[in-house]
């Protein structure tokens, strides 16, 4: 399944292939900027600036390379196209 029909599947009560995974796909749902960075050095990742979008939260963007180390299925509509 591609992640909008899962997504879809599971919001329609069907059973999917596997529970869509929403890491950073609402404001809400994202990462502590330090916490994130810490993630990137686990996971071997190259280092980059956290972008935080959330001062109060410290909420970090989650970069595309770490969606699809978790096979993440959310994107956040309201980033697209910050940089």
């Amino acid at each position: 399944m591609t992640s909008r029909e899962r997504i879809l599947a599971a919001l329609n009560h069907q059973e999917a292939d596997r529970v869509p995974v929403g890491f950073g796909g609402h404001r809400s749902s994202s990462i502590a900027g330090m916490a994130y960075a810490r993630l990137r050095d686990h996971l071997g990742l190259e280092r980059r600036t956290a972008w935080i979008y959330n001062a109060v939260q410290q909420l970090a963007i989650v970069d595309e390379d770490v969606l699809d180390r978790y096979g993440g299925d959310t994107v956040e509509l309201g980033l697209i196209g910050c940089s």
